[in-house]
C-alpha cells in the first residue's frame, strides 16, 4: 500500500494522461505515434472481408445506438462504445498490429477509443492523435509491471494465466484525453474498469492446435470494458482509488507469473515506450518475421530457384517453439472463420506464401490461396527447430527484465537446395524500432497500406488516408475529415 499522504499509482498515471499537453510530447514520439496510428487503421481496414470481422461488424449493427462513430467495413455508423468494441476486435484479427517488445499488442486500445470518441465529439486531430499515444504509455507501463514469459531451471515457461484486460485502462484513458478531464475522473475511471476488465484466463493457448474466435485476448470486450468505465465516471460512478497498488490486486487478477510495479510510473513524462514497440509487415505472428525477411531474400541473394530448394529449418525463438503450433505445425489450414488465426502460427505456411511472392495482407488467408497446392508443397519441406542462441539471448533478458524487454528475434535458417547447404541468419527484423535500417517510417506504412488494403480501399483515399494522418494535427474536425476516408473501405 501507499502512504495515505501520497497519491496512488492509480492517480499518478491519471494525473499523467490528463494533464500532458501535446507541446509536452517530443515531436520524435509525436512522429512515430501517427505512423502507429495509421498502421492500427490499416490493420482494421485490411480486416474488414474476413468472416470474423463480418461476424462483430454484424453485432455493432444490432446493438447500433446513436450515429455516433464509423465501423470499419460498415456503412452504419453505431454508439462510439459500439464502434470501439469492434474496431478493436478488426485490428487485432489479422495479427499484423504493433508488437511491444516481442510480447503484447495493445496499440489499438487506444486508436479505437479515440478515434470512437473524437468522432462522438467533434474532436481534432491532434487531440486524438495525443490520446492514441498516451493510452499507449498506459497500457506499456501496466505490461512491463506483469511477467508473461520466464524460465525455470533453465526452461521458458509462459504464464498459465495471463490477459490483456490491463489494456482497458489504456482505452478509458483515451476517452478522458480526447474528452478533457480532469486528474480525478480519469482516476475514478480506472478504478471502474478494474472491476470491468476481462480477468485472466488460461487459454491454453501454447498447447492448442487450433484457435477459437478469440486468440490470446478479447480485444472486442476489453476495448468496451474500458469504454463503460470511462462513460459511467462521466456520469458520476466512483472507482477504487488505489487498484494498482494493493496486492494482491488487478495486476495478479490480470495473471500472469509477477512483475515489477515500478515499471508504472517510472519515468512519466520522461520514458516515450510507444518508440519501442515494432510494426509488422507480415499478417502473422511476430516469432515469424525475421525469418520470413530472411526467407524472402533468399532466391535473390544466392541465386537459387525456389523450385530447388529441398528442405529448409526454421529455428525459432524460445516463446515461438514453446507453442505447439510452431513446434508442430498443422499440414493444412481448414477454410474457417479462424483460418487467420491458425495460419499467423503456421511457419511453413508463412514461409512458402513468402517464397512463392505473395503479397502480404489479407489475401494470404483467401480460400484458394489456403487450398494452394504448390504452397503446401513447399510447406512440406519446411521444419521448426529451437534456437539455442535465443535461447541464451532471451534468459539473460528475462532475468534482467522480468516484464519482458525483449528485442531480438533474429532469423536462422539451414536451407538445401540444388544439392547444397546455406546458413542464413539475420539481426532484427523489418518495422523493428531498435535500428534505422529496420525502423519503420512512411514508406513502410504506406506500402502496407497499399498490399493489405488492395481492392478494399482505393488508391485515391489510400493517398489521402497517409496524407490526412502524417498532417493529422491539421485536422479540425477528426469526423469530417478521417472518418469519411475509412467509411470508402469494403
Amino acid at each position: 500500500m501507499t502512504d495515505a499522504t501520497e497519491p496512488t499509482r492509480t492517480q499518478l498515471l491519471a494525473r499523467f494522461a490528463t494533464t500532458t499537453r501535446d507541446e509536452d510530447v517530443p515531436e520524435s514520439v509525436r512522429d512515430y505515434g501517427k505512423l502507429v496510428l495509421l498502421d492500427s487503421l490499416v490493420c482494421g481496414l485490411a480486416a474488414v472481408r474476413l468472416r470474423r470481422s463480418r461476424m462483430v461488424q454484424q453485432v455493432a449493427a444490432r446493438f447500433g445506438g446513436p450515429t455516433e462513430a464509423t465501423v470499419f467495413g460498415l456503412r452504419q455508423r453505431v454508439a462510439a462504445i459500439n464502434a470501439a468494441h469492434a474496431n478493436a476486435d478488426m485490428m487485432n484479427a489479422l495479427d499484423a498490429d504493433d508488437t511491444f517488445f516481442n510480447s503484447a499488442h495493445f496499440a489499438v486500445f487506444g486508436v479505437a477509443a479515440g478515434l470512437a470518441e473524437a468522432e462522438r465529439r467533434h474532436a481534432d486531430g491532434a487531440t486524438l492523435l495525443r490520446a492514441s499515444i498516451l493510452a499507449f504509455e498506459i497500457n506499456a507501463r501496466l505490461n512491463l509491471s506483469t511477467s508473461l514469459m520466464a524460465f525455470e531451471d533453465g526452461q521458458f515457461r509462459w504464464s498459465p494465466l495471463s490477459s490483456h484486460g490491463y489494456a482497458s485502462m489504456g482505452t478509458a484513458a483515451a476517452c478522458a484525453v480526447v474528452g478533457g478531464w480532469e486528474p480525478e475522473r480519469l482516476t475514478h475511471a480506472l478504478g471502474l474498469v478494474a472491476w470491468l476488465a476481462p480477468p485472466a484466463k488460461n487459454s491454453y493457448m501454447a498447447e492448442r492446435r487450433s484457435f477459437n474466435a478469440f486468440k490470446y485476448g478479447p480485444y472486442g470486450a476489453i476495448a468496451h470494458a474500458g469504454m463503460l468505465g470511462a462513460a459511467l465516471a462521466e456520469e458520476g460512478y466512483t472507482g477504487d482509488l488505489d487498484v494498482l497498488d494493493r496486492t494482491p490486486g488487478f495486476i495478479e487478477a490480470m495473471g500472469f507469473l509477477g512483475g515489477e510495479r515500478h515499471e508504472m510510473v517510472a519515468g512519466l513524462g520522461s520514458t516515450w515506450w510507444i518508440s519501442e514497440t515494432s510494426l509488422k509487415p507480415y499478417p502473422t505472428c511476430r516469432f515469424t518475421h525475421a525469418a520470413l525477411d530472411a526467407i524472402r531474400a533468399f532466391p535473390s541473394t544466392h541465386g537459387v530457384p525456389v523450385s530447388q530448394i529441398e528442405s529448409m529449418e526454421i529455428r525459432l525463438s524460445p516463446a515461438a517453439y514453446r507453442t505447439s503450433q510452431f513446434r508442430e505445425p498443422a499440414a493444412q489450414i481448414p477454410d474457417t472463420l479462424v483460418a487467420p488465426l491458425d495460419g499467423a502460427f503456421n511457419m511453413p505456411y508463412a514461409a512458402a506464401l513468402a517464397l512463392l511472392g505473395h503479397p502480404p495482407g489479407p489475401q494470404w488467408y483467401d480460400p484458394q490461396r489456403l487450398a494452394d497446392p504448390a504452397v503446401w508443397d513447399l510447406a512440406r519441406r519446411i521444419t521448426t527447430a529451437p534456437d539455442p542462441v535465443l535461447d541464451a539471448e532471451w534468459q539473460a533478458d528475462l532475468e534482467a527484465h522480468p516484464g519482458g524487454q525483449i528485442r531480438r528475434t533474429r532469423g536462422a535458417l539451414t536451407i538445401r537446395a540444388g544439392g547444397r547447404e546455406y546458413v542464413v541468419e539475420s539481426d532484427f527484423a523489418q518495422g523493428d524500432p531498435w535500428h534505422s535500417t529496420t525502423r519503420a517510417d512512411w514508406d513502410f506504412v504506406a506500402g502496407k497500406l497499399a498490399t493489405f488494403c488492395d481492392g478494399i480501399l482505393d488508391a485515391d483515399a489510400q493517398a489521402q488516408l497517409v496524407e490526412v494522418v502524417r498532417g493529422i494535427e491539421d485536422v479540425a474536425d477528426v469526423a469530417e475529415t478521417l472518418s469519411p476516408l475509412l467509411a470508402r473501405a469494403r
